[in-house]
């Protein structure tokens, strides 16, 4: 019996070690019940925190959340089709793969910002299992803002559906007033969310040339109806 025991708690603790951090919380963790609403009701919410680092400038760490009415497997499938982002996210003017392998990529995208035109390089690690796409910047080529690192997630809802939860923090390298920190970097982050989840909802067809005023706008499509 005690053998019996001993495999079992075994096997207990290994499904322990092997279950993905997420699937430990639900998709709508971080979020207040009004918040949640507020993506069941196919709007996106944005949540952003300024902060100092040296030399009088400023980093942000941005979240976003939304809801996709397709399964995490679909969005996961426009992430990895990552070349084709700027044809369907705003500001984006160019994406240009530099290496690919199974599980990573690197990528030089163009940004086009109301300071100017912004080019940086990005090394993207993708973990299928936990439906997670993180990145970070490559700081031994051209970048024109000083650090950036974030995380895309796609976490199963109900009914079949997705919540995307997106975090990043950047530090623009520039030295300007906390009101235009935030304004400048989060300005569009609606509008991502938003543009992926009409890429993912089209089947990966739509693009910004079809909804331009789309970009910015995040404004909210269809609803997931309450339970």
């Amino acid at each position: 019996m005690t053998a019996v025991r001993t495999v079992v708690l075994s096997a207990a603790l290994l499904l322990v070690a092997l279950t993905p951090v997420h699937a430990r919380e639900p998709a709508t963790a971080g979020l207040t019940p009004d918040e949640v609403d507020k993506i069941n009701r196919g709007e996106v919410v944005v949540k952003t925190r300024v902060y100092s680092i040296a030399d009088g400038k400023r980093a942000v760490t941005i979240k976003g959340y939304c809801v996709i009415n397709k399964p995490p497997d679909a969005a996961w499938a426009v992430m990895l089709d990552y070349e084709k982002f700027h044809e369907f996210m705003p500001r984006l003017s160019k994406v240009k793969v530099l290496e690919k392998t199974k599980d990573t990529m690197k990528v030089t995208e163009t940004v086009s910002m109301p300071v100017g035109t912004l080019t940086h390089t990005l090394d993207l690690k993708f973990y299928p299992t936990q439906g997670r796409v993180a990145w970070t910047l490559d700081k031994s080529r051209k970048h024109d803002i000083a650090d950036t690192s974030g995380t895309w997630e796609f976490l199963p809802y109900r009914r079949g559906g997705t919540v995307v939860r997106y975090t990043s923090t950047v530090d623009s390298g520039m030295i300007v007033p906390k009101f235009l920190e935030e304004q400048l970097i989060s300005y569009d982050l609606p509008g991502v969310l938003s543009s992926i989840r009409r890429r993912t909802e089209s089947d990966g067809t739509w693009t910004k040339e079809q909804s331009p005023a789309a970009e910015v706008s995040g404004a909210p499509d269809k609803a997931l109806s309450a339970p």
